[in-house]
Formats: structure tokens, sequence, C-alpha cells
């Protein structure tokens, strides 16, 4: 049975963030956290430049994306070699995998064994129409088939749009149920709460899928990006639930829209040293809670 708090007891996503866990007397067991480049695409940084920027950020790794087989590698390799961080992740397309297969495997593992996600590719019929779902969940499990030889891995992340209701679930449960346990979801916390999707809800029902989730947050009325502590998701619930759930790998920063995208990268890390240490006495954290604290605040 899961344990249930209150929302005051469980939302503390303010200065009293890590009060909680130096009560509860527990300081290890911290996720491996890394950063989304996505986020500091109008700097003008390489991604060689943004490691480094990543590196004194405190992250212990970082997610590219427009990286693949025609980019020459050797900078960035040469800056993860100097900071000590990996790659957590790349950001490419099911279709560059299905096609450059080989492509991919001999770019990618250079890097260890990152997980290769799809940012988001939709069924052709959309996430409304279950067979549509069903057939690209089958695509993946099978392009994952083609890594099996391999470190690498694969995966999907999600927007708000994956979330559209089919019968009593929605396209994104009808995707997991469906999904091989080696192919991972990357859950985006804020467009799944965006989309009408409980996160905490998600994690606890998929935890052999969702190894990784993308640590965004937004509002959902009006809908918009905030910066890492001041959105509508309970951050450190969400940390919890993965760290319970299953075999969480990585908790990745990412923000659409930063006004100052360095401040945005060093905001990221701090907010997630702060939510990133356990405290779970009884198991997840507030599945049954009257008022989700996945949810902070209730919009107008």
């Amino acid at each position: 049975m899961a344990t249930t708090f209150s929302a005051g007891a469980a939302s503390g996503q303010t200065d009293s963030w890590g009060s909680q866990a130096a009560a509860a007397g527990e300081t290890s067991d911290d996720i491996p956290t890394s950063t989304q480049f996505y986020s500091y695409r109008d700097t003008g940084l390489s991604p060689a430049e943004l490691v480094r920027e990543a590196a004194d950020a405190g992250y212990d790794a970082f997610e590219t994306y427009r990286v693949g087989a025609g980019t020459n590698v050797n900078p960035i390799l040469q800056a993860a070699n100097d900071t000590g961080l990996e790659m957590s992740s790349a950001h490419i397309s099911l279709s560059e995998v299905e096609n450059n297969t080989q492509a991919m495997i001999d770019t990618f593992s250079q890097f260890g064994d990152p997980i290769l996600i799809d940012p988001g590719v939709a069924p052709d019929g959309g996430w409304g129409n279950e067979s549509a779902v069903i057939d690209l969940a089958e695509r993946f499990n099978a392009a994952a088939d083609m890594l099996s030889d391999t470190e690498l891995a694969l995966g999907h992340h999600n927007h708000d749009a994956e979330f559209a209701q089919i019968g009593d679930t929605t396209g994104y449960d009808v995707f997991a149920e469906n999904l091989d346990d080696q192919v991972q979801i990357q859950l985006d916390v804020g467009w799944t709460l965006v989309g009408g999707t409980d996160p905490i809800r998600f994690i606890a029902d998929n935890p052999e899928n969702v190894r990784t989730l993308h640590m965004k947050n937004m509002t959902v009325n009006p809908e918009a990006f905030t910066e890492f502590h001041e959105g509508d998701v309970n951050m450190r619930a969400v940390a919890n639930t993965i760290r319970n759930a299953g075999e969480p790998e990585y908790l990745v920063f990412e923000h659409d829209a930063p006004e100052d995208p360095l401040e945005s990268l060093q905001l990221g890390a701090e907010g997630l040293e702060k939510v990133n240490q356990p405290w779970h006495p009884g198991g997840i954290c507030a599945i049954d809670a009257d008022i989700h604290p996945a949810k902070l605040h209730t919009p107008a």
C-alpha cells in the first residue's frame, strides 16, 4: 500500500526541499543528473562547450540533440573525457535508428551506453488511434532489437498529445502496455501534467519502461514553461516516485524557452540537487493523496 501524504507535507518545492531528506537522515542514493542541450540552443555554444558548462554547473551527464552519424563528435568526446561527464542520452529520430543502424551504433557507442531517444514521433493515425499506437510500439520494439547486441538503448520522449483518450485510458498508456521492457520511455513530467495525466501515476504504472525523466516544469493554466522551482509539477514527488517504483537511470533537466539559458542551466542543477535525495518512509510518495502532490497548484 502506498504511503499517503497531504499536499502540504509532500510539496516542499521551496527552500524546504532539502529539509525533509535531512530530517530523515538520508543523504545517498542520488539518481544521476543530466541536461538536454536543446535548452541552450540560443547561446551559440557548441555541444562540446555545453558539456563544459554542464560540468561546471554540477551535472553528472548530458543529453544531446542534432548530434548524429554525420556529426564530428571528437570535440564532444574530448570535453566528456576532460570533465568526466558521460552522455546519458541523445535525441535522435526513430527513423535514423531504423535506416542507419550501424552508423548510429558506430557514432554513439563511442560514448559508452547512451539511450537513443526519439524526441516525439507520433503514430500515423494519431495518439487517439489504438491500432496506430500499437503499430508504433511495435516499431520501437523492432528497432530496439537492432541494438540488442550493443550497449545502446532505445526510447521515446513525450509531449502532451500522447495523452489523447482511448476509451478509459490514454494513447501513451496503450503505447507503454505494448512496449518490450528494453524500450524506454523518457517521461517529460511537465508535458505529462499539461496533457492531463498525473506523472506520478504514469511512472508507478510503468516502472519497467520509465527509466529517465525530463524534469521540465510548467504551469497548466496558463500553459507555460517555467524554471525548475516555479511550475505546477512537484519535482521532489516525481523524483521520489521513479526512485521507489523502478530502476531510474537519469533525471534530465530541460527548459524549452528560458529567458537566460545559462542561468537556467544553473538553476536546473541546483533544483535537481535539492530534490534528488531519497525520502520515502513507506513506499511510493503520495499515490493516494486527496490533492495529489504531483500538481502543486489548482488552476484558476
